[in-house]
Formats: structure tokens, C-alpha cells, sequence
């Protein structure tokens, strides 16, 4: 039976209390280094030379775009039709066009035959690891990616985690996510070049965190500013939670992978359709699409068991889509399919609603 199930749950434990308390007692609050040595523990697990982390996973996309645009300019992106919103929004920020393809219909990832015969060799792609499932990479077409990962941690794919498949990869740290700082994201990427340019734009655009010998060859300083940048920092609390969540993350995705095992059952006896699994998923939560969801939201809301819509549904739908510049590659009949007949609960580190 469907049970009770809250979407999220915390997954703070003393640790995470004392870390805290630690931040307090060294009264330093701004970034400093528990931010840094958290965020060379995440490149150290994800496999990537660098990472940096910011305020929440929607700036970690936006600094995504602004470093790889302010480097290579502005062009076609080719999006998935179903993700967040703030995987689009630098794109629109920053001038490109975005090219809406379809998803497949079993792993709400690319329909990998539509993003082929969408890319004409110049665009750029935009990948998104949806719901923790990763993306088919090998058959992609040969082209610069970047990688929102922000669902998907711990993914893996031919034996390599997502959120290093990109040039660059967003990831979020969330309360609903995979690990948790409440707020928080982070940007992998194995070049120094990028690097630098996110560590500058993440301060004002200025060149103080910069290391003494750097790709711009200046004199590290709080006052020159190298590029147009923000003040997406994040604190010494978010750092100081993030290396205590680090330490749990294994066990947190495999928690999940053995509620998704109990989930596929369940599904499957219900008659229900089950998202199809591409390398090894970390389940960021459990999609349901059927042409009697609403019957079905009844018998969640009966059984207090919470739900979402699936994602932000198909996008080109969104009021907001007037304010880009795009186009839809053919047609979305899977992203119109789960807009109007997909949902999704939490999958809530060993608590499924079945």
C-alpha cells in the first residue's frame, strides 16, 4: 500500500550540529576554509581537478554559462524539453539561442536519435542527468558539453560519476538533494583556465581568490576585477556541512538505490510505467507517468504520501518561454506527455511510499 512519505526528509545528523557550532566558535562566517577544503574533498570524490562551490545549484549553472560564454561567446545551445527552470535561464541571461528537443519516453533523458539529427555541428549541448539517471554520453554527437548534474549525484556511467562528463558540471546541495548544506551548489571542471574564471566570478569578478600564479598573470588583488561577475559566495557553514554530508554520501545513494529496487516491484505489480535506468541511477526521486494520474494523485493525497509535478514539465509551455530566443526541434510529444501526465514522489533515504 501507498504510504505515508513527506517529499524530503533531513538527513543532519549530530555531526552536521557540531560543525556548525565549530563555525560559531571560530566566529569567520564568510567563506574560508571550510569551503576550500570542502571543495577540494568534492573534487577528490567526483574525480575532477577543481571544484567550486557557490550559494545554491541555480548559480552554480549561471556561472556555468557566464564562464563558458564570456570564453567562447554566445551561440545555439540544444536543451532537454523537460528540466528546471534555472537550467535555461543563463542561456536566456546571456544570448543564446536554446534548440528544445525531446526526451525519450523510458529514461526522461535526451531521445538521443532527436539530439542527433537536431545538432548540425556548431551548437553547443546542454546535458541534464534528470532525477538521478545519466544521460546515454556515448552516443551524444561529438560536441562541447556542459553538464547539470544538480539531480544526479552519485550517478555513475561507464564507471565514471556524472558531473564530470561536461567541460563544466553544476551540481546541488539542496534540502531535497542528495546531500544537503540546505542551500549550496558547486561547479567541476578539469580545466584551470575555467577554474580561475569561476573563482573570479563567483567574487565580484575580482582577482583576490585567485592563486599567485594564474592564467591571467596578475597580482592576486580584492581590487581588480577581471571580469563581470556576481556575489554568489557561499559561508563556512554551508562548507562546514558539506565535508560532514561528504563523508555520509556513499551511503546515502546506495540507501536510494535499494528503495528504487522495492519501487521497480511495487511499480511494476501496480501496472505502473518505471523510468528505464541508463548506467547506475542514484534515484533522486520516482517518476510516475499515466494516463490516470489523476486518479493516482487522489490515492497520494489520501495516504498523505506528497508529490510534484515532473520537474518543471515541458518548458516550452512555461509563461516565461516569451522572454527567449528559440526554436523546437520538430516536435515534444514525450515532454508534452509527461507535462500533462507525470508527477514524481521522494525517495527519502530508505523510506519509499510502497
Amino acid at each position: 500500500m501507498l504510504d505515508s512519505v513527506p517529499l524530503a526528509v533531513s538527513t543532519w545528523g549530530p555531526e552536521e550540529r557540531l560543525a556548525l557550532l565549530d563555525v560559531i566558535k571560530s566566529d569567520h562566517f564568510t567563506m574560508g576554509p571550510r569551503v576550500k577544503r570542502f571543495e577540494e574533498e568534492f573534487a577528490e570524490w567526483t574525480g575532477t581537478d577543481h571544484a567550486v562551490m557557490v550559494n545554491s545549484g541555480s548559480s552554480a549553472n549561471l556561472l556555468m554559462v557566464a564562464a563558458y560564454t564570456l570564453l567562447w561567446g554566445a551561440g545555439t545551445v540544444i536543451v532537454p524539453a523537460v528540466s528546471w527552470s534555472t537550467s535555461y535561464s543563463p542561456f536566456q541571461q546571456y544570448g543564446w539561442k536554446l534548440k528544445f528537443v525531446d526526451i525519450d519516453a523510458d529514461t526522461l533523458n535526451y531521445d538521443i536519435q532527436a539530439l542527433k539529427d537536431a545538432y548540425t555541428g556548431d551548437e553547443l549541448i546542454l546535458a541534464v542527468n534528470l532525477l538521478g539517471n545519466p544521460n546515454n554520453f556515448h552516443e551524444f554527437p561529438f560536441a562541447h558539453i556542459l553538464e547539470d548534474n544538480c539531480e544526479s549525484m552519485g550517478a555513475e556511467y561507464d564507471g565514471s560519476k556524472t558531473g564530470t562528463w561536461g567541460v563544466m558540471s553544476s551540481h546541488s546541495t539542496f534540502f531535497s538533494h542528495h546531500m544537503q548544506t540546505m542551500e549550496g551548489g558547486i561547479i567541476t571542471t578539469d580545466d584551470d583556465y575555467l577554474y580561475q574564471m569561476l573563482l573570479c566570478l563567483r567574487s565580484h569578478g575580482w582577482s583576490r581568490h585567485l592563486p599567485e600564479d594564474n592564467v591571467f598573470k596578475v597580482t592576486p588583488s580584492a581590487y581588480e576585477f577581471l571580469l563581470p561577475g556576481y556575489s554568489v559566495r557561499p559561508t563556512e557553514m554551508q562548507g562546514a556541512v558539506g565535508i560532514e554530508q561528504l563523508k555520509k554520501l556513499d551511503g546515502f545513494v546506495r540507501e536510494r538505490r535499494e528503495t528504487a529496487e522495492r519501487w521497480g516491484e511495487y511499480a511494476f505489480n501496480r501496472g505502473w510505467w518505471s523510468q528505464e535506468e541508463i548506467g547506475k541511477s542514484s534515484w533522486f526521486a520516482f517518476a510516475i507517468v499515466d494516463d490516470d494520474i489523476e486518479e493516482i494523485k487522489k490515492e497520494l493525497e489520501a495516504k498523505g504520501t506528497e508529490y510534484r509535478p515532473l520537474v518543471a514539465g515541458n518548458f516550452t509551455k512555461s509563461k516565461s518561454i516569451k522572454y527567449y530566443d528559440y526554436e523546437i526541434h520538430e516536435s515534444l510529444p514525450n515532454a508534452d506527455r509527461v507535462h500533462e501526465k507525470g508527477i514524481y514522489i521522494g525517495n527519502t533515504h530508505g523510506r519509499v511510499a510502497c
